[in-house]
Protein backbone atom coordinates (compact mmCIF):
# COMPACT_ATOMS: atom_id res chain seq x y z
CA UNK A 1 0.00 0.00 0.00
CA UNK A 2 2.81 2.62 0.60
CA UNK A 3 4.47 2.53 -2.81
CA UNK A 4 0.82 3.15 -4.58
CA UNK A 5 1.06 6.52 -2.57
CA UNK A 6 4.24 7.64 -3.15
CA UNK A 7 3.78 7.22 -7.34
CA UNK A 8 0.29 8.36 -7.08
CA UNK A 9 1.92 12.03 -5.10
CA UNK A 10 4.36 11.79 -7.61
CA UNK A 11 2.25 11.98 -10.61
CA UNK A 12 0.32 14.98 -9.11
CA UNK A 13 3.31 17.07 -8.43
CA UNK A 14 4.46 16.57 -11.90
CA UNK A 15 0.96 17.44 -13.35
CA UNK A 16 1.08 20.61 -10.91
CA UNK A 17 4.80 21.92 -12.16
CA UNK A 18 3.09 20.93 -15.89
CA UNK A 19 0.32 23.27 -15.25
CA UNK A 20 2.33 26.35 -14.14
CA UNK A 21 4.58 25.91 -16.91
CA UNK A 22 1.52 25.93 -19.54
CA UNK A 23 0.52 29.31 -17.41
CA UNK A 24 3.75 30.90 -17.33
CA UNK A 25 3.93 29.97 -21.26
CA UNK A 26 0.98 31.66 -21.64
CA UNK A 27 1.52 34.19 -19.61
CA UNK A 28 4.66 35.65 -21.95
CA UNK A 29 2.98 34.59 -25.26
CA UNK A 30 0.08 37.34 -24.21
CA UNK A 31 2.84 39.92 -23.35
CA UNK A 32 5.09 39.53 -26.28
CA UNK A 33 1.07 39.62 -28.44
CA UNK A 34 0.09 42.85 -26.09
CA UNK A 35 3.28 44.27 -27.01
CA UNK A 36 3.79 44.66 -30.95
CA UNK A 37 6.85 45.31 -32.29
CA UNK A 38 6.67 49.31 -33.99
CA UNK A 39 10.10 49.55 -35.36
CA UNK A 40 8.62 49.27 -38.62
CA UNK A 41 6.11 51.81 -38.47
CA UNK A 42 8.28 54.04 -36.92
CA UNK A 43 11.16 54.12 -39.38
CA UNK A 44 8.47 54.22 -42.20
CA UNK A 45 7.12 57.56 -40.47
CA UNK A 46 10.26 59.53 -40.17
CA UNK A 47 11.22 58.33 -43.71
CA UNK A 48 7.84 59.99 -44.94
CA UNK A 49 8.78 62.89 -42.70
CA UNK A 50 11.90 63.62 -43.73
CA UNK A 51 10.55 63.16 -47.83
CA UNK A 52 7.85 65.72 -46.90
CA UNK A 53 10.50 68.01 -45.57
CA UNK A 54 12.62 67.51 -48.70
CA UNK A 55 10.21 68.35 -51.11
CA UNK A 56 9.02 71.45 -49.55
CA UNK A 57 12.24 72.86 -49.72
CA UNK A 58 12.91 71.39 -53.00
CA UNK A 59 9.60 73.55 -54.31
CA UNK A 60 10.21 76.63 -52.27
CA UNK A 61 13.58 76.72 -53.63
CA UNK A 62 12.44 75.46 -57.33
CA UNK A 63 9.38 78.42 -56.98
CA UNK A 64 11.72 81.03 -55.49
CA UNK A 65 14.29 80.77 -58.21
CA UNK A 66 11.35 80.47 -61.01
CA UNK A 67 10.15 83.73 -59.86
CA UNK A 68 13.09 85.37 -58.95
CA UNK A 69 14.29 84.45 -62.99
CA UNK A 70 10.58 85.73 -64.45
CA UNK A 71 10.81 88.45 -62.29
CA UNK A 72 14.46 89.56 -64.24
CA UNK A 73 13.29 88.49 -68.04
CA UNK A 74 10.38 90.95 -67.15
CA UNK A 75 12.56 93.63 -65.97
CA UNK A 76 15.10 92.93 -68.79
CA UNK A 77 12.76 93.04 -71.21
CA UNK A 78 11.27 96.55 -69.69
CA UNK A 79 14.79 97.88 -69.91
CA UNK A 80 15.01 97.07 -73.63
CA UNK A 81 11.89 98.30 -74.75
CA UNK A 82 13.01 101.39 -73.02
CA UNK A 83 15.89 101.67 -74.52
CA UNK A 84 14.94 100.83 -77.83
CA UNK A 85 12.15 103.39 -77.24
CA UNK A 86 14.66 106.17 -76.38
CA UNK A 87 17.11 105.23 -79.40
CA UNK A 88 14.12 105.71 -81.31
CA UNK A 89 13.59 108.82 -80.15
CA UNK A 90 17.19 109.74 -80.59
CA UNK A 91 17.43 108.56 -83.64
CA UNK A 92 14.28 111.11 -85.03
CA UNK A 93 15.82 113.93 -82.99
CA UNK A 94 19.45 113.47 -84.46
CA UNK A 95 18.50 113.29 -88.02
CA UNK A 96 17.37 117.27 -87.96
CA UNK A 97 19.72 120.00 -86.76
CA UNK A 98 15.90 121.86 -85.72
CA UNK A 99 16.23 119.57 -82.53
CA UNK A 100 19.59 120.24 -81.30
CA UNK A 101 19.11 124.16 -82.31
CA UNK A 102 15.93 124.02 -79.77
CA UNK A 103 18.19 122.31 -77.33
CA UNK A 104 20.96 124.55 -77.50
CA UNK A 105 18.55 127.44 -77.07
CA UNK A 106 16.79 126.55 -74.33
CA UNK A 107 19.47 125.43 -72.47
CA UNK A 108 20.87 129.02 -72.95
CA UNK A 109 17.70 130.23 -72.33
CA UNK A 110 15.59 128.04 -69.59
CA UNK A 111 11.84 128.99 -69.50
CA UNK A 112 11.76 130.54 -72.88
CA UNK A 113 8.63 130.03 -75.06
CA UNK A 114 9.65 129.35 -79.18
CA UNK A 115 7.74 131.06 -81.18
CA UNK A 116 9.25 130.87 -84.45
CA UNK A 117 12.09 129.39 -85.45
CA UNK A 118 13.33 129.70 -89.27
CA UNK A 119 16.90 128.38 -91.03
CA UNK A 120 18.50 131.26 -92.37
CA UNK A 121 19.22 131.31 -95.94
CA UNK A 122 23.06 130.40 -95.83
CA UNK A 123 21.78 127.23 -93.91
CA UNK A 124 24.46 128.05 -91.00
CA UNK A 125 22.43 129.52 -88.36
CA UNK A 126 18.33 129.58 -87.15
CA UNK A 127 16.40 132.61 -86.45
CA UNK A 128 14.97 132.18 -83.42
CA UNK A 129 12.03 134.34 -81.75
CA UNK A 130 10.77 133.30 -78.81
CA UNK A 131 8.91 134.90 -75.20
CA UNK A 132 11.29 135.52 -72.35
CA UNK A 133 9.95 137.06 -69.30
CA UNK A 134 7.54 139.21 -70.27
CA UNK A 135 8.96 140.39 -73.82
CA UNK A 136 9.85 138.92 -77.06
CA UNK A 137 13.22 138.68 -77.90
CA UNK A 138 15.02 137.78 -81.24
CA UNK A 139 18.34 135.04 -81.22
CA UNK A 140 20.70 133.49 -83.65
CA UNK A 141 21.91 129.90 -82.88
CA UNK A 142 24.61 128.80 -84.77
CA UNK A 143 24.85 125.15 -86.41
CA UNK A 144 27.21 124.28 -83.20
CA UNK A 145 24.94 125.72 -80.87
CA UNK A 146 26.21 128.96 -80.32
CA UNK A 147 23.49 131.13 -78.95
CA UNK A 148 23.42 135.02 -79.41
CA UNK A 149 20.79 137.74 -78.56
CA UNK A 150 20.14 139.94 -81.91
CA UNK A 151 19.17 143.33 -80.84
CA UNK A 152 18.36 144.74 -84.25
CA UNK A 153 15.63 143.24 -85.41
CA UNK A 154 12.34 144.74 -84.00
CA UNK A 155 9.02 143.00 -83.82
CA UNK A 156 5.59 145.00 -83.92
CA UNK A 157 3.31 142.24 -83.03
CA UNK A 158 4.79 141.23 -79.23
CA UNK A 159 1.48 140.97 -77.40
CA UNK A 160 -0.12 138.54 -79.98
CA UNK A 161 2.61 136.16 -79.67
CA UNK A 162 3.18 136.22 -75.81
CA UNK A 163 -0.64 135.32 -75.83
CA UNK A 164 -0.49 132.93 -78.44
CA UNK A 165 2.95 131.86 -76.67
CA UNK A 166 0.96 131.33 -73.71
CA UNK A 167 -2.20 129.69 -74.88
CA UNK A 168 -0.44 126.67 -76.90
CA UNK A 169 -0.28 123.08 -75.30
CA UNK A 170 2.61 122.01 -78.59
CA UNK A 171 6.35 123.54 -78.01
CA UNK A 172 8.22 124.12 -81.30
CA UNK A 173 9.79 120.82 -80.72
CA UNK A 174 6.87 118.95 -80.56
CA UNK A 175 5.38 120.27 -83.93
CA UNK A 176 8.67 119.29 -85.85
CA UNK A 177 8.66 116.06 -84.57
CA UNK A 178 4.71 115.17 -85.13
CA UNK A 179 5.33 117.07 -88.91
CA UNK A 180 8.77 114.89 -89.65
CA UNK A 181 6.74 111.64 -88.81
CA UNK A 182 6.60 109.15 -91.13
CA UNK A 183 8.16 112.11 -93.57
CA UNK A 184 11.70 110.48 -94.28
CA UNK A 185 13.99 112.44 -96.02
CA UNK A 186 12.25 115.88 -95.10
CA UNK A 187 13.91 118.65 -93.08
CA UNK A 188 12.06 121.52 -90.91
CA UNK A 189 12.99 124.90 -92.51
CA UNK A 190 10.96 126.57 -90.28
CA UNK A 191 8.08 126.81 -87.77
CA UNK A 192 6.08 129.27 -86.67
CA UNK A 193 3.29 129.68 -83.77
CA UNK A 194 -0.40 131.30 -85.80
CA UNK A 195 -4.05 131.50 -85.27
CA UNK A 196 -5.46 131.65 -88.86
CA UNK A 197 -9.19 131.74 -88.46
CA UNK A 198 -9.07 131.85 -85.01
CA UNK A 199 -7.58 128.24 -84.91
CA UNK A 200 -4.41 128.26 -82.77
CA UNK A 201 -1.30 126.32 -84.69
CA UNK A 202 1.99 125.76 -86.27
CA UNK A 203 3.23 126.93 -89.43
CA UNK A 204 5.76 124.17 -90.94
CA UNK A 205 7.46 124.68 -93.71
CA UNK A 206 9.22 121.05 -94.89
CA UNK A 207 12.41 120.41 -97.87
CA UNK A 208 11.73 117.27 -98.79
CA UNK A 209 14.08 114.75 -100.48
CA UNK A 210 13.10 116.55 -103.82
CA UNK A 211 13.96 119.45 -102.63
CA UNK A 212 10.41 121.11 -103.12
CA UNK A 213 8.76 122.69 -100.29
CA UNK A 214 5.67 121.18 -98.38
CA UNK A 215 3.33 123.56 -95.98
CA UNK A 216 1.36 121.53 -92.80
CA UNK A 217 -0.17 123.12 -89.74
CA UNK A 218 0.78 121.33 -86.65
CA UNK A 219 -2.76 121.74 -84.23
CA UNK A 220 -0.87 124.16 -80.99
CA UNK A 221 -3.56 122.32 -78.67
CA UNK A 222 -3.73 118.73 -79.78
CA UNK A 223 -0.55 117.69 -82.23
CA UNK A 224 -2.77 117.16 -85.15
CA UNK A 225 -0.96 117.43 -88.38
CA UNK A 226 -2.95 118.36 -91.94
CA UNK A 227 -1.74 119.62 -95.03
CA UNK A 228 -1.90 122.81 -95.87
CA UNK A 229 -3.75 123.92 -98.83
Amino acid sequence: MMQKKVAQSTFTQTLAWTGTGVLALALLTGCSVAEPDNSEDTATTATSSAAAETSDATGDSTEGATGDQSASASASATDASTSTSAETTAAVAGDDPVFAAIDAFLAEQEGALIVEIDLDDSDTRYDVEAVVGDQILDFDVTMDGEVREDTDDDDDDDQDDIRRAQEADITAEDAARAALEGRDGNTIDSLSLDDDDNALHWEVELDNAQGEDDDLHVDALTGAVTTDN
